[in-house]
């Protein structure tokens, strides 16, 4: 979720032979331009015959200008106006066409991602149009350009628009022949009528390389939403098709997601698995969020997804009443020693395990786990933390520790957390102040949101999770979430050296 914005100086017309090619990928964009996305709706035909049906279409600080105009001109602020609808679409393709238009420069295949990027983003700027504000209709937070690792042939583009309550960004996946880029894949969501239609926070996972196997991307996107912090996550597994506009998709599934903890995902040749945090799995435990599993199996022709769900309070509370040699069962290639004489002690003690803080993360390469905090008798402070490791074969105790074990974030590098030994705190330098919905009338006494932010190297923030809010003042989540991304800070650091740290904040909404 880091702000990465660089980017593209166009092509001229510097000779006859750089006019044909250029006229030729300018043609291959239009065509480009034509393709729906997977979801909703195309945008209106075009001519692929001439450069003067580019040249005849607005510019992008034409279509910004119109959608920055916007003054909440529909019935809510989760309604998308017919007219912000196609501008969103229109800006989608420009921005879009550009990128085919750099991706087909003649020095494209050597150039570096960030290169590339920077260019575009250049462009952009010299017509007035910044890359990486945030703000409503008409605003670009980011524009992305990636080799993913083992995929030298590879190049994902992604565009990021703002809406309200989140943004909507669009994949659009190259492959190259060794002599220039060509788009094969599109993933783009247009003609939404509400905000929810678009690709919030779009995250994309390619599977690692293997000769003779055809390649294939996992993508999640939030739903974005102005009435709670339960979102859809949406997941697609998707492989190249015969045409970019038509992609193979292997499987999808939208699942029930609270904002309150970032998922994870891990991905291998034949599948991948993500962890979240769902829907109640125990009806007796009101609002209790269970930790929840998908596992997907992906093959050349076909994949399959399976849902698993763990509430670790009854979870652990099972594992202690049976005996040791059934206890055994359920713990992971972990020592079992020591989980043993954690079992003796919660079969002595009353232990009341997840009803706490349960927190998710990625550990060991392609392991995702879940750590729940465990009270004992009637005591406020934890005592205990339970690491439960998730698999296809469902959750099993990977271990038990008296301190808050260290867990890893998507990227695979570790997160610390704040206080702990060794570590020197990250502090705030710049506080970006939340801005209310035109909706909410300012507040008569400050209102406050507290989150869990993770703060990088360079002290940008990371993933953000919700811990706490106002009562009956949802609305203001998704606001603050997006303040806290644009914080900067004094990076935190381990015996001297700077590291990820997890750390809380309050975000403030002042009267």
């Amino acid at each position: 979720m880091a702000k990465d914005v660089k980017t593209v100086e166009t092509v001229g017309f510097l000779s006859a032979a750089v006019a044909l090619m250029t006229i030729t990928l300018m043609n291959a964009g239009t065509a480009f331009a034509q393709q729906p996305g997977l979801a909703g709706t195309s945008a209106r035909p075009e001519s692929t015959n001439s450069v003067a049906a580019i040249a005849s279409r607005r510019s992008i600080r034409e279509i910004v200008s119109e959608l920055r105009r916007f003054h909440g001109e529909s019935r809510s602020e989760r309604d998308v106006p017919p007219g912000v609808s196609r501008n969103l679409t229109e800006l989608k393709h420009a921005l879009r066409d550009l990128i085919v238009e750099a991706a087909g420069a003649p020095n494209a295949i050597a150039a570096d991602p960030d290169d590339l990027a920077s260019r575009v983003i250049e462009r952009l700027e010299r017509e007035d149009v910044p890359v990486g504000d945030q703000g409503g209709y008409g605003t670009i937070p980011a524009i992305k350009f990636r080799r993913p690792p083992g995929y030298s042939s590879w190049l994902v583009v992604t565009t990021t628009l703002a809406i309200p309550y989140g943004d909507d960004t669009s994949l659009y996946l190259f492959e190259t022949d060794g002599t220039s880029w060509r788009p094969v894949l599109t993933l783009e969501s247009n003609g939404y009528k509400e905000i929810s239609g678009a690709q919030g926070w779009l995250t994309y996972y390619v599977a690692p390389p293997v000769s003779g196997k055809r390649p294939y991307l996992v993508t999640a996107d939030v739903t974005p939403s102005d009435v709670s912090v339960w979102q859809g996550l949406r997941v697609k597994v998707l492989q190249v098709g015969k045409k970019p506009e038509e992609p193979i998709v292997r499987a999808k599934r939208t699942l029930g997601y609270c904002l309150d903890d970032s998922y994870y995902v891990s991905i291998r040749p034949d599948g991948f698995g993500l962890i979240f945090l769902g829907y109640s799995v125990d009806r007796e435990l009101a609002g209790w969020r269970g930790v929840h599993y998908l596992e997907g199996t992906v093959s050349e022709k076909s994949a399959s997804l399976k849902e698993i769900a763990v509430d670790p309070y009854n979870f652990m509370n099972r594992w202690s009443a049976y005996g040791w040699i059934a206890a055994s069962r359920l713990v992971d290639v972990s020592p079992r020693d020591s989980l043993r004489e954690w079992h003796q002690r919660f079969r002595l003690d009353r232990w009341t395990c997840g009803l706490g803080a349960t927190s998710l993360g990625h550990r060991d390469g392609n392991r995702l786990f879940a750590v729940s905090e465990c009270v004992r008798y009637d005591h406020t402070d934890p005592e205990a933390y339970v690491t439960l490791s998730a698999g296809r074969d469902g959750f099993r105790i990977a271990s038990i520790a008296s301190g808050k074990p260290t867990l890893t974030e998507t990227s695979g590098e570790t997160v610390y957390f704040a206080g702990g030994s060794g570590i020197t705190d990250p502090i705030p330098e710049t506080i970006v102040r939340p801005k209310l919905p035109p909706s909410i009338p300012p507040p008569a006494t400050p209102l406050k949101v507290r989150l869990g932010v993770v703060v990088s190297e360079d002290g940008t923030v990371g993933d953000v999770s919700v811990l706490d809010w106002p009562d009956d003042q949802y609305r203001i989540v998704v606001p603050a979430i997006q303040a806290a991304k644009h914080w900067t800070y004094k990076p935190g650091s381990l015996n001297g050296n700077p590291v990820k740290i997890s750390t809380h904040v309050e975000v403030v909404f002042e009267p």
